[in-house]
């Protein structure tokens, strides 16, 4: 039996990882998956890579091809979902912030540098015209600790996915002022060099199982009451989230959604010039 520690957000995206590792499938196969949450997100999943503490995770697109760039020692080896993340863009609900166009000069609270959290303001500065080497950051952890930095002022805008953050928007503890979809496809599967040196044939099958949950997922009519309640979400709300998501049906690696991305944070300062885009991935 070959272990395979898998790392993720707690969030209603990473709902299939679970459904397969419940399935059985993968024990049959030879696979004992285990499965972290990870509430720093993707630079906190790159951090664990680095560490010997994952050997595969689901991370933002943008942020997994920067950790790359940086000598990150995991390949993509395929997308995850087919679709973009729209990100929300929060203040805290007493700001006196009342438009976007008004943030650009505050304080950004982020999970950590790397994450998408981090990244996102750069690509949603540049869409607007913004200088991006003003761009102010505090670094809070995680959702609660942007719920802290709120609460004693240490930061003013915050960018996380906006229906994890709607029961805080509904409360009234944030102001959600604006939106930003990722112009990609938003999450991917990564394991680590020596996952894949070792490995990579139960990758491959870890891979083809979720994304058989995934599309089972889909296709229940259930579906909807099903993340609802597994996630603490309202069901008009995944209504609305299942309308424009999709997750991939089976291992694919878009390169050129990759080679798009790439020159993209190469724009934006994030990735060194002579980074190339074929250095992110591994064909399984």
């Amino acid at each position: 039996m070959i272990r395979l520690r898998i790392g993720g957000v707690p969030e209603h995206y990473n709902l299939p990882w679970h459904l397969a590792r419940q399935s059985g499938a993968l024990q049959a196969q030879g696979i004992k998956p285990e499965w972290t949450d990870f509430y720093e997100g993707t630079g906190g999943m790159i951090q664990a890579i680095k560490n010997d503490e994952l050997d595969v995770a689901i991370l933002l697109t943008e942020g997994a091809i920067s950790g790359i760039s940086r000598s990150a020692n995991y390949k993509i080896v395929s997308f995850y979902t087919d679709s973009p993340i729209i990100w929300g863009i929060h203040v805290p609900a007493d700001s006196d912030i009342t438009d976007v166009n008004e943030i650009y000069h505050h304080r950004y609270a982020i999970s950590r540098y790397g994450s998408g959290s981090h990244l996102m303001p750069y690509v949603h500065a540049r869409q607007e015209n913004w200088p991006v080497h003003k761009l102010q950051f505090r670094v809070i952890n995680n959702l609660d600790g942007a719920r802290m930095a709120f609460r004693e002022d240490q930061a003013d805008v915050f960018f996380w996915e906006k229906f994890t953050t709607k029961p805080y928007v509904d409360s009234g503890e944030f102001r959600r002022i604006g939106e930003c979809p990722t112009p990609w496809s938003c999450f991917v599967v990564v394991a680590s060099h020596q996952t894949l040196t070792l490995h990579a044939d139960k990758v491959k099958k870890l891979l083809e199982e979720t994304f058989k949950q995934a599309q089972q997922l889909y296709h229940n009519t259930n579906r909807i009451d099903i993340i609802a309640k597994q996630f603490d979400l309202q069901p008009e709300d995944v209504a609305a989230w299942l309308s424009y998501t999709k997750w991939c049906k089976q291992i694919e690696l878009k390169q050129d959604v990759v080679a798009e991305t790439t020159a993209t944070l190469k724009d934006l300062g994030l990735v060194h010039q002579k980074f190339k885009a074929e250095d992110c991935y591994y064909q399984l």
